[in-house]
């Protein structure tokens, strides 16, 4: 389906579920991210993001390759104008001790054995905010309407 089919669609997931579908088709082409232009990126960022969170919150997010990006998802975040959500995820990252954050997977997994359970704990406050109907941004609808105002990059 190409953009303009995609963008037609009535449901917000199955856009978002399309438009993933082609990126990730396209993806599949180069071990990496190079062939995707920024937007497509962003996109891919935040599906990396939701897909972790939703697995065991900021813990499994860092713990995992996921984290490796947490840098450019909260970019991609404020890219969609979700402010909220690159909040929280600047606040996750301002809980690493002195070393700071890492983006080595091997690296920030060395950090995490060594972190205090407070850490833990202030990662388990930011997964409910996260969580919280409420405090929530539709990232959703935040997708979408940054699909159609970037339609060019995702054909």
């Amino acid at each position: 389906m190409n953009i303009n089919e995609i963008l037609e669609l009535t449901d917000e997931i199955e856009i978002i579920e399309a438009v993933g579908e082609n990126i990730w088709n396209k993806k599949k082409e180069s071990d990496d991210f190079t062939l995707l232009n920024d937007q497509e990126r962003t996109f891919v960022y935040i599906d990396v993001f939701e897909a972790a969170m939703n697995e065991g919150g900021f813990n499994n997010f860092f713990s995992t390759e996921a984290g490796n990006f947490a840098l450019e998802i909260k970019a991609a975040y404020k890219a969609i104008n979700a402010p909220k959500t690159a909040l929280l995820i600047e606040k996750a990252l301002g809980l690493f001790p002195k070393e700071s954050y890492n983006d080595d997977l091997e690296i920030r997994n060395k950090q995490l054995a060594k972190m205090d359970e407070m850490v833990f704990s202030g990662w388990e406050d930011l997964d409910e905010l996260f969580f919280d109907e409420e405090q929530e941004e539709d990232i959703v609808a935040l997708i979408v309407e940054f699909i159609r105002e970037n339609k060019e990059s995702f054909k």
